[in-house]
């Protein structure tokens, strides 16, 4: 997720750009303006090469990515040293740069001393940057107004060191009898881009979304193995395939919340190519289908909401939540989303229909993944801070709290209900932990840091993507 604010700044400055245009300024938004390499940089946006990246530029009527890169560096100086009243000094250690180099960037893409450019301001500095890009950068047919500047977290802080006095270490204890417990790694492949979510389709394979290669990654099961790239727009992020339901689909759809691009991509599972997308209002990370699969509902960047029909492919209405965030359940009646709303510290519970709030769990810490049993009596809760929540859904109230130790995000829940999943995020671990009882049943060590979970509807294997470049199958 992008630090809002420098993105709103960059994309004020230059409101008549493409989508491709828009998407390069979020991501010198989401690097403060420091993009390493123009190689990296050019995948992360979906672009084959540098080459491929520099036309795109031109087209756009803007200048090189490095001059690109010491506008928006400029920039996010700016804003902070408004925001914080430090010095350049002060804000190039931090980021332990040299302040000379630091003085030297502002000077020669600007023309201008530090003391100058801060003494003309923000809005000055702003308008250098236009002329600079050229005003008569070509404007794109279908460009969208530029939303205005929502105040947005960059870069996750460290997690918080105090948990909740009621939590307690889960308990270790032998599997019940007749329940199998996963517990170890059957198999891993190798995927690069970053890989954040996975999911089944219902073709029997598994989809796996690349952020920083604006691909998805479709996988065959025996054995685990990578078969197709699937190109989509930059930053995919979550990824939701439609069930069978009725007769037999024509087509095996998903849907991927594309962050950059500002919309919900539709991808044909089948042909394995994007057929299609859904301007959201901001940058789309969560998202989740209702039963029946005629809507889905999308959380963005601007803390919003989003109702879009998948029958009519458009956005049907929205609404304001405490914080967007990459995650979002829905209560297995289809009558209310439920929003983990980051570092809000909170959950809300929102009509599917009206989009209103009808009720808010304040659980603190950096809620991430959350998941509801079939019954709609338990929501669990996967938080950041390091623990694991328990709400009793018809009272509202917490029943549990349960201290891991470390940062916890992403969270799934057995076909049969018998298992929580859960991926400790720096601690490179998975917990498997009975629901009956709350008790720890297995530790898998995965390495690296393990991002969403998704078991099989068969219930035998489970698959967690891993941000250090793997996906590993779990039996």
């Amino acid at each position: 997720m992008p630090p809002l604010r420098l993105t709103s700044v960059l994309q004020s400055a230059l409101p008549n750009l493409s989508d491709n245009g828009r998407a390069l300024l979020s991501a010198l938004g989401c690097l403060n303006g420091h993009p390493h390499g123009s190689q990296a940089f050019a995948e992360f946006l979906g672009f084959h090469d540098r080459y491929q990246l520099a036309r795109a530029l031109r087209r756009e009527g803007l200048p090189s990515l490095e001059v690109m890169g010491g506008w928006a560096r400029t920039l996010y100086w700016m804003s902070e040293a408004e925001i914080t009243g430090k010095s350049l000094r002060e804000l190039a250690e931090r980021e332990h740069v040299d302040p000379a180099i630091a003085y030297r960037l502002v000077r020669r893409v600007t023309g201008r001393r530090w003391s100058e450019v801060q003494r003309d301001g923000l809005a000055v500095t702003m308008l250098r940057f236009r002329d600079c890009c050229g005003k008569d950068a070509r404007r794109h047919a279908g460009g969208r107004p530029t939303p205005p500047p929502i105040l947005f977290a960059g870069p996750k802080s460290a997690v918080p060191s105090v948990v909740p006095a009621n939590s307690a270490r889960p308990r270790v204890a032998s599997p019940a009898p007749g329940h199998r417990v996963i517990q170890s790694i059957s198999e891993r492949v190798m995927v690069d881009g970053w890989p954040f979510d996975v999911a089944f389709s219902a073709a029997g394979e598994a989809i796996v979304t690349r952020p920083h290669a604006a691909a998805l990654e479709v996988l065959a099961l025996n054995p685990l193995r990578a078969t197709r790239t699937i190109r989509v727009g930059p930053v995919p992020t979550r990824v939701i395939p439609t069930p069978n339901v009725g007769p037999a689909p024509k087509s095996h759809i998903a849907y991927v919340t594309t962050q950059f691009a500002e919309a919900v991509a539709i991808v044909d599972l089948d042909t394995r190519e994007q057929i299609g997308s859904i301007p959201v209002p901001g940058h789309a990370l969560g998202a989740v289908l209702a039963p029946g699969g005629n809507m889905l509902y999308v959380t963005t960047n601007q803390d919003r909401l989003v109702a879009i029909s998948t029958v009519q492919r458009a956005v049907t209405g929205s609404a304001a939540i405490p914080w967007g965030s990459p995650q979002l359940t829905m209560h297995p009646t289809g009558r209310w989303v439920i929003a983990p709303c980051w570092r809000a510290g909170v959950i809300v519970e929102v009509d599917a229909a009206t989009l209103a709030i009808t009720r808010r769990f304040e659980v603190g810490g950096i809620v991430q993944d959350v998941v509801v049993s079939r019954d709609g009596q338990s929501l669990y809760a996967a938080n950041e801070g390091g623990w694991l929540d328990v709400v009793h859904l018809p009272t509202g109230r917490r029943t549990a709290t349960i201290d891991l130790g470390t940062p916890a995000l992403g969270l799934a829940l057995t076909p049969d209900h018998e298992h929580l999943f859960i991926g400790l995020l720096s601690a490179g671990r998975v917990v498997v932990m009975q629901r009956q009882g709350l008790i720890e049943r297995a530790v898998i060590v995965t390495g690296g840091r393990p991002r969403l979970i998704a078991p099989h509807p068969s219930g035998e294997l489970v698959l967690v993507a891993n941000e250090a470049g793997w996906v590993d199958l779990l039996r």
